[in-house]
């Protein structure tokens, strides 16, 4: 009956604990979803770099804001805390490989839906200026 006893929660505590390590395997692996593009790697600093957050404000207002708001939903999504949803590899590959990320990414494609089937125009940005966008986006995340 001891022997018993001690299997079944021995049991219970191997399957409580694998499934705890397969929630924070999905979690970081949602973290660290790079997206679909050629960005496999961002070096953030922790310290926002205000030339790039100047340039990035410009560039959101006159290729983003039509669209998007900070904090309420227009055509797109709000984007303020886009920096603690997704990954920096992420928004720059969304920025810079707009169309295949519409086609492969399942998270861009349920907003597609979520959002009425609007598609993002590609902004058209070099791998500066989606970086300089990424570093506006840092700067205003809450």
């Amino acid at each position: 009956m001891k022997k018993q006893f001690l299997f079944s929660l021995f049991t219970l505590v191997i399957v409580s604990f694998l499934s705890l390590g397969a929630g924070v395997l999905q979690s970081y692996s949602q973290t660290k979803d790079l997206g679909v593009g050629p960005i496999k790697s961002v070096k953030l600093d922790p310290k926002l770099d205000d030339k790039m957050v100047t340039e990035g404000k410009g560039i959101f207002n006159e290729k983003c804001a039509v669209c998007h708001e900070l904090d309420q939903k227009k055509v797109g999504p709000p984007l303020r805390n886009i920096t603690k949803d997704r990954a920096p590899e992420y928004i720059m590959n969304l920025l810079l490989n707009t169309e295949k990320m519409q086609q492969a990414d399942p998270n861009v494609k349920a907003l597609i839906k979520k959002f009425n089937d609007v598609v993002m125009v590609n902004p058209q940005l070099t791998q500066p200026k989606a970086r300089s966008v990424l570093e506006y986006l840092r700067s205003v995340a809450k």
